[in-house]
């Protein structure tokens, strides 16, 4: 993306400002946000420096130090009324978010409607939230464990799912009296200016929701390393994750990296596959694969192999790739040049190591936009590197084996502990595998979207601490004793 100047962004009509003290703000450079669809220029945001980062982040501390001492019931109810509000926008919200991302009508649609349930389940969990009482027996001291909000945050949040991370990330903080300073990803940023306009109309007190718009390596730097941050939660790429961390460090700010994913699925030799195929097909290469926790490697024990391999082929083959407009479409673009390079990369050195490899063709219309045909690979060694890569893309591998155990262990061989799924009509046998699994979260006989309810995070590389859940809330507060003594 070319962000150096405003030259190449002339004929671009439609600009948007970022978002800061309730206001949207201009400033140059300017940077192009491109159609996945069309590779076409769809409208232009600023390049936001460190100074405007600045401003952002010490607006957000002045609105903080008032919104920590609001009543969690009138936070509970502010965050109410905005996710009645998103509900309110949501063909808008649908239509900007679509464009932006290259998603088909009813995949925006459906992460507009979990954006605003995501509100409001966090409303209510930050109202929820308690501190402890020890019973020390003594009746002159007490001592009390209460929680305070962690200050400012930092949410960077990934082109796959702008509106829907922003909602994990910054209706947890706000509940418990945080302030938010986002920074979308540059391709996708749109959806979030939107939505914190949304904010701002249905009554979130100005500067709590500030977005500053630019690249990770400008403007998410600069978040990074502000010293009024207190914490960042981020989504996105290992390598990305682990730069901040590195940054971070210097600070020592609170962490939560959700980060990459090669998720195992294994499939039993007495698994029930066919009830489940369909929606293994469809969790595997939802938003055209780009998905942290979808099912990229599929580990099929041998005496359902053939049966297992004929009929999910014939399934992805069957994906219609088209425009995100085209009501018969289910996988549209991916969302960019860079993540499109970087599959057909993968793909490509995989073919060089002798992995056979199954592509659906494009349909011919299809002569501009970042398209990926469904992909399917098989006979793959398993020491080969990117077998074990995140795939960001419509791309599967499917690997016979003989023995659970080593299934297990070519499972658990990739650096990444995000997400795993196990198929067996034997419970005993799922429970003992998953527990082998090292992975966060676990499916058994099931493929849904992860619950509100459940903490959701990763082990080894796939990052560090939880989203979601009472877990995901605490996450954004500190713990204070208060020791009392009295006569």
């Amino acid at each position: 993306m070319d962000w150096r100047g405003n030259q190449a962004h002339e004929d671009v009509k439609e600009k948007f400002g970022f978002w800061v003290d309730g206001a949207e703000q201009w400033a140059e450079p300017w940077m192009a946000v491109v159609d996945p669809a069309s590779e076409e220029p769809m409208a232009t945001v600023p390049v936001c420096d460190a100074a405007w980062v600045d401003r952002a982040v010490l607006g957000a501390s002045k609105a903080q130090k008032l919104w920590k001492e609001t009543a969690p019931q009138h936070r509970r109810d502010v965050l109410r009324s905005l996710a009645e509000r998103v509900r309110t926008h949501r063909e808008s919200l649908t239509h900007l978010l679509g464009r932006e991302t290259g998603k088909p009508k009813q995949a925006a649609v459906a992460e507009v409607d979990n954006t605003a349930h995501l509100i409001d389940y966090f409303a209510e969990e930050g109202y929820r939230l308690s501190g402890l009482i020890p019973l020390l027996g003594d009746p002159q001291r007490h001592t009390l464990v209460v929680r305070e909000p962690l200050g400012v945050v930092g949410a960077i949040t990934p082109f796959n799912y702008p509106l829907s991370t922003l909602a994990c990330k910054a209706a947890s903080a706000l509940a418990v009296g945080c302030a938010v300073v986002a920074k979308p990803d540059e391709h996708t940023p749109l959806s979030t200016l939107a939505l914190a306009r949304i904010f701002t109309e249905a009554g979130l007190p100005s500067g709590l929701l500030q977005v500053v718009t630019g690249p990770g390596p400008v403007t998410g730097a600069a978040l990074v390393d502000h010293p009024n941050v207190r914490g960042i939660s981020f989504t996105g790429s290992t390598e990305v994750g682990k730069e901040i961390q590195r940054r971070a460090a210097s600070s020592v700010k609170r962490l939560i990296l959700e980060l990459g994913g090669s998720c195992p699925a294994i499939v039993c030799h007495d698994a029930d596959w066919r009830t489940h195929l369909p929606h293994m097909v469809a969790q595997a290469y939802k938003n055209s694969g780009q998905y942290c926790y979808r099912i990229t490697r599929f580990y099929v024990a041998r005496n359902v192999w053939k049966p297992f391999f004929d009929e999910f082929m014939a399934r992805v083959m069957e994906l219609r790739v088209g425009h995100p407009l085209n009501p018969q479409t289910v996988l549209g673009p991916l969302n960019h040049q860079g993540i499109l390079r970087r599959v057909r990369e993968q793909v490509w050195r995989l073919q060089q190591a002798g992995a056979t490899v199954f592509q659906a063709p494009l349909p011919k219309e299809l002569h501009r936009g970042f398209y990926f045909p469904p992909t399917v690979i098989t006979n793959i060694e398993p020491q080969t590197p990117e077998l074990h890569e995140e795939i960001f893309g419509p791309v599967t591998f499917l690997i016979p084996f003989d023995d659970e155990a080593q299934a297990i262990v070519e499972a658990n061989r990739s650096p990444y502990g995000l997400a795993a799924y196990v198929f067996t009509q034997n419970l005993a046998k799922g429970l003992r595998l998953a527990h082998r699994l090292e992975a966060g979260s676990v499916w058994i006989n099931g493929v849904h979207q992860a619950l509100p309810e459940a903490p959701f995070g990763g082990m080894k590389e796939s990052g560090l601490g939880r989203e979601k859940s009472r877990f995901g809330v605490e996450a954004f507060t500190e713990l204070k004793t208060l020791y009392l003594a009295y006569a």
